[in-house]
């Protein structure tokens, strides 16, 4: 569980600043009370939805802690990593 809790917040911190706004607060609020269970579901779902490139060793670690979580992966398979394009 601690090694969960330790990568968690590294995730949060390295990737939060490559959100807008709109979710940063909300995402940071969340990580600062523990709540990993919200705070790295939501910053997938804000990576995803802003279009934002990850590298592929980024994309790994989020998905396995939403595996730890027992959480749906769906919304990490829309972040796009560095060299891959949407289709048009």
């Amino acid at each position: 569980m601690h090694e969960f809790l330790r990568r968690s917040a590294l995730a949060v911190e390295r990737l939060v600043p490559r959100i807008g706004p709109r979710y940063r607060e909300m995402i940071l609020t969340s990580a600062q009370a523990g709540a990993w269970d919200v705070a790295v579901p939501d910053l997938v779902g804000a990576l995803s939805e802003e279009d934002v490139v990850i590298t592929a060793a980024e994309k790994e670690e989020l998905w396995l802690l939403m595996l730890h979580m027992e959480a749906p992966p769906t919304r990490l398979a829309g972040i796009r990593t560095r060299g891959h394009r949407r289709p048009a």
